[in-house]
Formats: structure tokens, C-alpha cells, sequence
């Protein structure tokens, strides 16, 4: 895949290659052996122009990646359904850019210019079994052993730190040689290896209906960032629901459910103070509950209704963070974090947000759809759908800023279909987002030495539009 694109405000050229493979092998009856690899290797170079008067350079940036997992299922003789395995991931990057401004000197500056080389491994084991306690009765179990490690070089040369003056500045915004990057380099690292286990039980009074609980844990990997390490997150999660066949038609069902996750030691990527710059931190807990459920039925020989309601309640039992600010006195404008709000009182008085809500996370989410099918003989057919949803307000951020609400909204697509009678054409008009709604997708408040920005980004407005489609 090759993408180019210049404009005023984007100049970027991307190279992507991606290779997959699995091969099955029918051991017995019952037992297969399965080994699944990819490879995927990316570079990209190019300049995206930012809010103000920041442009931000990509000079090199490659990825290469591969992966290898290898399973061993099947189902013996006592009806216990089994799953064994290994994986294995490794990747590799390699960057070197910079943050530039026009206006510092006669030729510009950067004002932060990094290289970054990175190695990343991680490989686990896994194994799964259900377990048949009677003939309506099965009890699920399996533990997965994860461990991770990564290593890093870094170097940070330009303004950010306590660096000071470097050849880089008022150097224009040319790649800058080996010799001009000065600072010494950061030898960064982490490892970590996390048990993680699932038990459920799944319960079938009928050929139609599940009955079902389980708890599991899970974690993300911690890391590094050129400020220091953070710890791995961690996630707790009960869930126990039914889902329920409507009659003999397989399509026709309703499910719904409930759940409790509780995560610790929350990654949270901040920008402290423009002295540092951007980091992650483990920042605290967060509980998130709900409860779901979905429908779908076939209301005639060739309509179907599709619904759906969620009720989620989202929010940080503890999280300390910071208050981003314009300008902190007297460290003057170098300082844009608030992380002490009583710098004279002993200790770190760091403010907690406990009782916020995460962002994004509507407290209530419908939707609603019809599609039906028109039966035109040999001319083929018409299907005409019509989906819509509907968010209850929401924040885009920890902070729960009224400029970062997005206010409730209902968003509904429509579009009618014609497919030829053997499916090989088909041509579809549509409408989506009827109302022109123009939700926030992104709104955050942002310090940049003499700027005072707060960022908003929004989605899509209403769009139509023909599309014509051939099957091969």
C-alpha cells in the first residue's frame, strides 16, 4: 500500500507491506493443530502542519513486525473441549523527527528534535478447557501466562530539558546530521510477566437458551517514555447475562447482560510542563459498570428490526492527575502543569479526580434499525435500511471541562440498495447522518509557550453519496 498526499497542511508519503499465513492440520477426529504467522513492515516520511505556528517533521519512521502463534484443540472422549498454545511477537522502530517553528531565528528552529529505537518482545502460553458437570451444566477455566520485554535508546535534542542551546536551533527546518544531535543518548527499559485467569460457568435449560457467568483479569503492558517507566494496568471483569434464541429461526435472538470491571493502575498520557513534555503515568482506579442488551427479528418474510440499549456508569475511583494551565508563576511560562496545588504545604498536594466520569462514555446509547428486502424476480432486488442511534451527553476528557461536553444527539443513516439477480452488481444510495450533527469527537486545552489553545474536533456532517460494488 503506497499513500501520498500534498496540501498546505499535509506533505506525507507511506509504505506499508503486510504478509499472513495459516496452515490447519487434522491430527484426529476431533484434535486439530493450527499455526498462524504474519509480517508487516511500514516506513513513512513526511511534515503535518499543527495549530498556530508548530509543523511537525517525520525524517524516518519504520516499523517491522512479526508474529507466530501455534494451537492445539479438540474434544475428548468425556465431552472436555480443549484449547492449548504458545505465542510469539516482535517488533522493531526506528524514528527520527522534530516539533519546528517558523518564527524562532532567522530560519526557524526546532524546538525538540528525537530519535527513537526501540525493540519490543512478548510471548505467552495459554490454555483453555470446558468442563461438562452434567448435560445442561459446563464449567470454563483457563490461565494465560504473558511476559513482555522492551528496550529503548532515545535521545532528545533541542529545546525540551534542561539541554539548553544546540546547533539545532535557527538551523532551518533540514534533517540535522548526526554530528548537531549532542545530547547524550537515554538507555530505557522495562519487563514484566503477568498470570492472568478466566473461570465461567454456562448453563442450558433449553436448545435455545444460555445462561451464563464469569470472571476474568486481564492486563496492558507497562513501558517507558523519555521521562521514565509506569507500571502495567490491570483489569477485573464480572459478567454474567442471557442470550436467547427467539423461536426456530437461528437470526431471530435477545441478549442481555451486565458487568463490573475494575481497573488499577490507570496509563494516562499527559502533558505535565512544556520543561518535560509529554509522559504516561499510572494515575489510579476506575470502576466501570453497565448493563446491555440487543434484539433482532425477522418481522416478516423479508424485514428485519435490529435494537439495541446500553446503560454504562463509568467513573475514577481515584485519579491523580494535573490541571493544565497557561502560565504557572513564578516558574513563568515553562511551567504549564498544575501537579501540587499547595506547593507550600508538605509533600505533593496532587489534585484527584475521583467521582469524574472516563471520557466518552454516554451514560445511555440506543439504537434502532429496519432492513427490508424487495424481491424484483430477474431484475434482482431492492433492500432498503434505515439505522439510527442515540448518545446521551458525554465528556472528551478526564476533567470534565464543559467545553469538552458533548451535548445528547441522535445521528440516523438511510440508503436503498439494488443487487443484480446472480450478486455480482450491486449499486447503493445513501444518507448518512441525516440530522447534520456534528459531535465532538476530540476537545482538549493545550499550553504551548506564548499559545493558549483548546483544540476541538468534531465528526462527520451529513454525507450521501453512490457507491457501485462488483463481486469477483
Amino acid at each position: 500500500r503506497h499513500f501520498r498526499k500534498f496540501d498546505d497542511r499535509l506533505e506525507r508519503s507511506i509504505h506499508i507491506s503486510a504478509y499472513r499465513a495459516r496452515i490447519t492440520w487434522d491430527i484426529a477426529d476431533s484434535n486439530t493443530l493450527t499455526y498462524i504467522m504474519g509480517a508487516r513492515q511500514s516506513s513513512q516520511t513526511g511534515r503535518l502542519t499543527l495549530p498556530v505556528i508548530y509543523q511537525n517533521f517525520t525524517y524516518l519512521d519504520d516499523t517491522d513486525s512479526q508474529n507466530h502463534e501455534i494451537r492445539l484443540n479438540g474434544e475428548l472422549d468425556n465431552g472436555v473441549i480443549y484449547q492449548l498454545g504458545g505465542f510469539y511477537f516482535k517488533e522493531t522502530l526506528d524514528r527520527d523527527g522534530g516539533f519546528f517553528i517558523a518564527f524562532i531565528g532567522p530560519n526557524g528552529s526546532y524546538l525538540d528534535y528525537f530519535t527513537r529505537d526501540v525493540e519490543s518482545e512478548s510471548q505467552s502460553l495459554f490454555g483453555q478447557v470446558d468442563v461438562p458437570f452434567s448435560e445442561n451444566l459446563t464449567g470454563v477455566g483457563g490461565l494465560r501466562w504473558t511476559d513482555n520485554e522492551r528496550s529503548a535508546v532515545y535521545t532528545n535534542n533541542g529545546a525540551f530539558g534542561a539541554m539548553g542551546p544546540t546547533a539545532l536551533f535557527n538551523a532551518g527546518s533540514a534533517r540535522p546530521s548526526p554530528s548537531q544531535l549532542t545530547n547524550p543518548a537515554l538507555n530505557l527499559g522495562n519487563a514484566e510477566d503477568e498470570l492472568t485467569w478466566l473461570l465461567g460457568l454456562n448453563y442450558t435449560p433449553d436448545a435455545e437458551t444460555l445462561i451464563y457467568g464469569k470472571a476474568s483479569t486481564g492486563f496492558k503492558g507497562g513501558g517507558f517514555d523519555s521521562v521514565g517507566p509506569y507500571k502495567p494496568e490491570s483489569n477485573t471483569a464480572n459478567e454474567a447475562g442471557v442470550k436467547k434464541q427467539l423461536g426456530n429461526n437461528p437470526g431471530n435472538y435477545f441478549n442481555v447482560s451486565g458487568y463490573i470491571y475494575d481497573y488499577t493502575d490507570l496509563q494516562v498520557s499527559v502533558l505535565l510542563d512544556t520543561s518535560v513534555g509529554g509522559q504516561t503515568f499510572n494515575a489510579g482506579e476506575a470502576t466501570i459498570s453497565g448493563l446491555e442488551a440487543d434484539l433482532q427479528y425477522q418481522v416478516s418474510e423479508n424485514g428485519v428490526l435490529t435494537a439495541s440499549a446500553n446503560l454504562l456508569n463509568s467513573e475514577f475511583d481515584t485519579f491523580l492527575g494535573l490541571y493544565n494551565a497557561f502560565c504557572i508563576e513564578p516558574a513563568g511560562c515553562g511551567l504549564t502543569g498544575i501537579g501540587d496545588l499547595d506547593p507550600l504545604a508538605a509533600g505533593v498536594q496532587q489534585p484527584d479526580f475521583a467521582g469524574n466520569t472516563t471520557a466518552f462514555s454516554p451514560e445511555w446509547v440506543f439504537t434502532l434499525g429496519y432492513s427490508h428486502i424487495i424481491d424484483l424476480a430477474d431484475s434482482g432486488s431492492l433492500t432498503a435500511s434505515l439505522f439510527s442511534r442515540y448518545k446521551s451527553s458525554y465528556y472528551t476528557d478526564y476533567f470534565n471541562y464543559a467545553d469538552a461536553q458533548q451535548d445528547a444527539y441522535t445521528q440516523t443513516d438511510v440508503s436503498l440498495k439494488w443487487t443484480s439477480e446472480n450478486e455480482i452488481w450491486s449499486i447503493q444510495a445513501f444518507v448518512r447522518n441525516l440530522e447534520d450533527e456534528l459531535p465532538l469527537t476530540y476537545a482538549g486545552f493545550i499550553a504551548a509557550g506564548p499559545d493558549d489553545i483548546f483544540n476541538f474536533q468534531f465528526g462527520r456532517p451529513r454525507t450521501s453519496g453512490i457507491s457501485l460494488n462488483m463481486n469477483f
